[in-house]
């Protein structure tokens, strides 16, 4: 039942929007609005427990143990399992703690959404259900997604497991770290700035953000439908080919997804691919190696080392340069990210106006922890509402507006390009993974988070098909080669992806005391 508007609030909202009642028309407006809400009290209806979920045993298990895990990756050990048989039975799978499982905890890596439990699963989750996967773990995220450095959960750092002085990265660090353990043979994670590609790049591990709606995001906490993604993380390309065969493909409940969306047999494509890379053009994008963003000399020397191997496969290689890169896709982006977080943290991150399948238990959820929680944000939270809120207070939407009305044109300088070469190709980020480190300022922590962002978050905003392979090595840390494809070349790029796999396989090295403990006929190869 919706609360009642008292009367002494009724002028206290309508300057909200600047216009005043008199005293004598108090009753009036009151008399209306329990007419309006009268009529919604009739929404308050009871919602079958399990939404259509899929039957499973759901036990949602518990925190890790320091020992069951060392570099912090996973939020929760959980058993999920449906009785069918599928492409993914015996797989264990890792999903980020933003995707919803009915009857497990999801927390988004926040203190605001503790004690949330989705009652219905997400789309994805339901699909992987079906496919026969078990889900084991719920990973580790930065809080509410809004950081790339892995630092800023409430449960703590995610450790990066080539060196645990470091951080895996985020925001699904523990869905790139985790995948070292036993226990995770593959991951899920969500990326709206890089968040699948920087941990699978600083971890050495594959990451895929698919081409935007391929994937269905229905049932999982996000930033902007505009620019939302999800996809996998894995130690093999063979592993993510099959988890996006099983998650790719239209859902009517997702208003993210383009009309006709078409998906391709992506493990026929990964397993029919060459044994060379004889009339494929890469083109080495020049604004993605600039000293603008940052580039560390070891990474840009790592990348241009994978160039080469490419070269020795038979790869046509150019340079070639799409000034937007710099130029307009930070702005875009960033307009992206702060009024269209603060819009969907006050539209209980539902937002409005779109036809699906909302999430009323997570508007609740969402709202009630950061009316009673909000000190727990993190400041790259709490700085993002405060420029949302004031953007929206005197520029009414219109930065945003400008934005997204700049999007078809970065879009399309990337596809000139694309029109000219198969895939580009620059590192995934400027630099290594970063040191953990705890002092750091206010202002030094937050703008480190997002440092990394520069080649990762424009393909977010023109939905472009990315992947970070680990193809480069500096000082026994991985430096991951990001490549990037035409719109729904997902599983073309996947190809040339196991193209260069089954001749160089992946590097660096895992130190031994780490490795997932497998023999070694299950270990991916990860040679020089």
């Amino acid at each position: 039942m919706v609360r009642r508007i008292q009367r002494s609030e009724l002028n206290e909202l309508s300057r909200e929007f600047h216009f005043s009642i008199e005293e004598t028309e108090l009753s009036e407006y009151e008399k209306l609005t329990e007419f309006v809400f009268g009529i919604l009290d009739g929404l308050d209806i009871k919602v079958s427990a399990n939404g259509g979920n899929v039957t499973a045993v759901r036990d949602p298990g518990h925190r890790p143990k320091p020992e069951e895990d060392p570099f912090n990756a996973v939020v929760r050990w959980c058993h999920v399992k449906a009785n069918l048989d599928g492409p993914l039975s015996g797989k264990r799978i890792g999903l980020k703690d933003a995707i919803a499982v009915a009857g497990v905890p999801m927390t988004c890596g926040s203190g605001i959404m503790q004690g949330f439990v989705p009652t219905v699963d997400s789309v994805i989750t339901d699909r992987l259900l079906r496919a026969g996967a078990t889900i084991t773990a719920i990973t580790n995220m930065d809080n509410l997604a809004f950081s790339g450095g892995g630092d800023t959960s409430t449960y703590g750092s995610t450790l990066n497991p080539f060196d645990q002085t470091r951080t895996a990265g985020g925001s699904s660090g523990g869905s790139a770290a985790a995948l070292f353990y036993d226990r995770v043979d593959a991951a899920i994670g969500a990326d709206q700035g890089g968040s699948i590609r920087i941990p699978a790049a600083w971890c050495g591990v594959i990451g895929l953000k698919p081409t935007h709606s391929l994937v269905p995001y229905v049932g999982i906490a996000g930033i902007d439908q505009t620019f939302d993604h999800c996809g996998p993380l894995a130690l093999t390309v063979e592993d993510a080919a099959l988890l996006l065969q099983v998650i790719a493909g239209p859902a009517e409940s997702d208003p993210r997804q383009r009309a006709g969306v078409q998906t391709k047999n992506y493990v026929q494509l990964v397993s029919d691919a060459k044994d060379d890379l004889r009339g494929v053009r890469v083109g080495v994008l020049k604004e993605g190696f600039s000293e603008a963003i940052g580039i560390e000399e070891e990474t840009a020397k790592a990348t241009q080392g994978a160039i080469e191997r490419m070269r020795q496969l038979g790869a046509e290689v150019r340079d070639v340069s799409v000034p937007d890169h710099l130029a307009s896709a930070g702005p875009i982006a960033f307009a992206g990210f702060v009024e269209g977080m603060t819009a969907l943290v006050s539209g209980g991150g539902n937002g409005w106006h779109w036809k699906g399948r909302y999430w009323p238990e997570l508007a609740l959820g969402l709202g009630e922890g950061l009316t009673m929680h909000g000190n727990e944000l993190p400041p790259q939270v709490k700085v993002t509402l405060m420029c949302g809120a004031h953007l929206r207070r005197h520029y009414f939407g219109s930065y945003y507006a400008r934005a997204q009305n700049l999007r078809p044109g970065l879009t399309a300088a990337y596809d000139h390009v694309l029109g000219e070469v198969d895939f580009l190709l620059m590192p995934t980020t400027p630099g290594r993974a970063h040191v953990d480190n705890k002092s750091l300022s206010i202002s030094e922590h937050v703008m480190r988070g997002w440092s990394m962002l520069s080649n990762t978050a424009p393909f977010d905003m023109t939905g472009h098909p990315a992947l970070t392979i680990p193809a480069g090595e500096s000082g026994g840390l991985p430096v991951g080669v990001m490549l990037v494809g035409r719109q729904f070349q997902d599983g073309e790029m996947l190809g040339f992806a196991r193209t260069y796999e089954k001749s160089f396989g992946w590097v660096p090295e895992h130190p031994a005391a780490a490795v997932r403990n497998r023999t070694a006929a299950q270990q991916p190869s990860r040679r020089r």
